[in-house]
């Protein structure tokens, strides 16, 4: 669809339906009706899928490989804030303690709000990055076709595979640090809720300044290559470190190498595709970043039941085997 139609009718007809998700789900919770929940849910969750229409954007308007790293370095900083900071406004405009406007439904109509003001933005504000040859012969299995020659580019297969091992290490740090220092340093939901701002922080500086000092003076390849090393040692001394200031540091500085090291690997699966194929490529990379956050969850839970430091183990041996085929394909 994409390279028929363009980057702006498919973030328009994505974000519309988005926004109905949105509206039809608010009005489930308010309301309590079950069925339209699941169905809204589907709805939304189907249609907001359009990180990778967003970064084929940002790759046509990127004229070097230093300006995309630093593009979706950019795009790494906004979205690891706007999780937090969702995270943190959602659970308190739906305490109706707070004030007794507030309710469940309440941080859903705001989404709602949120996506009707994007889909103006994109009506309004967003030109065209990419302008699609329409008089193509259609093909109904389009999209098929597309990623299997996507998967045909050379060391596309291998770059995927080291792309799902990082997620799957850097959402088993995330979502078990809060567990850790629960277990070992009896965290309260006040201390876990600055634990989060600290890692937003951190993601913030890896994505932002750290980005943009290290893709001036090194290549993205490089710079990935060593991040990955730094981020495997340290994903394994969060878990065994002793001292609470131990912890802190050393998790700091594991998400300030995720945040860098992220957007990168974006980069280099970008690079592997031509023009044409930036849609279809980076969606089956957000395929694959969809993937691994919904196994690493299970397989940490499972972990973790069995031994507080396993997720962190895991986390490093994912990281270490994704360095290992970064190494043998040297791209």
């Amino acid at each position: 669809m994409f390279h028929r139609y363009g980057r702006k009718r498919a973030l328009f007809l994505s974000i519309l339906l988005t926004f109905i998700g949105y509206a039809l789900t608010a009005f489930s919770v308010s309301s309590g009706n079950l069925v339209l929940l699941f169905f809204s849910r589907v709805i939304t969750g189907v249609f907001s899928g359009n990180l990778s229409v967003c970064l084929a954007s940002i790759s046509d308007l990127s004229t070097t490989e230093k300006s995309k790293a630093k593009n979706f370095g950019y795009l790494s900083i906004l979205s690891g804030f706007s999780f937090i900071i969702g995270a943190f406004l959602g659970g308190k405009l739906s305490d109706p303690e707070i004030h007794p406007l507030f309710n469940p439904a309440f941080p859903l109509w705001i989404a709602a709000a949120m996506s009707l003001l994007n889909l103006l933005f994109i009506i309004f504000g967003f030109e065209e990055t990419f302008h699609p040859q329409l008089k193509q012969k259609f093909d109904f299995l389009e999209g098929i076709h597309n990623v299997q020659k996507g998967l045909k580019t050379k060391n596309i297969k291998s770059i995927y595979l080291i792309y799902f091992l990082f997620v799957f290490a850097w959402t088993l740090i995330f979502q078990f640090s809060p567990v850790l220092v629960i277990n070992k340093f009896n965290f309260t939901h006040s201390e876990i809720g600055n634990l989060a701002a600290l890692m937003g922080v951190g993601w913030a500086i890896g994505a932002g300044p750290v980005n943009k000092f290290l893709t001036k003076r090194f290549s993205t390849l490089k710079i990935l290559e060593v991040a990955l090393i730094i981020f495997t040692a340290l994903s394994l001394l969060v878990g065994f470190a002793v001292h609470l200031t131990s912890v802190i540091l050393l998790l700091g500085a594991c998400v300030t190498i995720g945040g860098l090291a992220w957007p990168l690997c974006t980069v280099v699966i970008s690079n592997q595709a031509p023009q044409q194929m930036q849609g279809k490529i980076l969606g089956v990379s957000q395929s694959m970043q969809s993937l691994a956050m919904a196994v690493s969850p299970i397989i940490g839970g499972i972990s973790d039941e069995l031994y507080v430091q396993l997720p962190f183990i895991l986390s490093a041996v994912a990281s270490f085997i994704a360095g290992l085929i970064y190494f043998r394909i040297k791209i």
